[in-house]
């Protein structure tokens, strides 16, 4: 059994929504389902896959709108991950009413994760790393077996997550690069949620941030 990812660019901002699947039990999660998450079921559903978690990055709106529109589609999710630090963001709308002139109120069957917690993907697993500084709450996904992590806004090719946003700090965004991003093996791909994807070995040695 192996793992896929496929990305899916979403929205007027360009979100990056992945699926991760097992090829062969066709169990799947979503990363980061956003505004026009339509192009996200149809792929799901064209592949026949079983998703039953969503794993949300960080609660900025764009990361979470399109949660009930799946929620309403695939009657097996059983839940979808969210750090409590980011709780309050999510309670609140993640900025869509300033940004976007919509009120987000959207009931989930959240479950908050920890730094370090592994997480179960049918027989695989993802470790879930703290990373604060673009939000409270923004956290990493790694997959060992894929060689891969999914990084939200904390860092992008060449870049990094704005910090002039609630909840931001700039000191605190670079350390918990440091820490929790260029700990991870040079070849890990790093998934972003705008943009294309990086290595962390590209980013300790070409990022103008570092």
């Amino acid at each position: 059994m192996t793992i896929q990812v496929e990305t899916i660019v979403c929205g007027p901002l360009e979100n990056n929504v992945y699926v991760v699947f097992d090829d062969v039990t066709r169990y799947a999660l979503v990363v980061d389902p956003s505004i026009g998450t339509e192009k996200v079921s149809t792929f799901i559903n064209k592949n026949d896959l079983d998703v039953q978690q969503i794993l949300i990055t960080h609660a900025h709106f764009d990361h979470f709108y399109g949660v009930p529109y799946l929620l309403k589609q695939f009657s097996n999710i059983k839940a979808v991950l969210l750090h409590e630090q980011d709780h309050a963001q999510w309670q609140s709308g993640g900025g869509a009413r300033k940004y976007i002139g919509v009120r987000l109120q959207v009931e989930a069957p959240l479950r908050f994760i920890t730094n370090g917690e592994e997480v179960n993907f049918g027989e695989h697993s993802c470790e879930i790393r703290l990373a604060p500084g673009h939000s409270a709450g923004s956290v990493l996904y790694y997959f060992a077996e894929l060689k891969s992590a999914f990084v939200g806004d904390v860092i992008f090719f060449h870049s990094i997550g704005r910090t002039d946003l609630e909840d931001g700090s700039a000191d605190q965004l670079q350390d918990s690069i440091q820490r929790q991003v260029f700990t991870l093996p040079d070849e890990t791909v790093l998934y972003p949620g705008h943009g294309p994807s990086t290595t962390v070995l590209e980013e300790k040695t070409n990022n103008p941030f570092f």
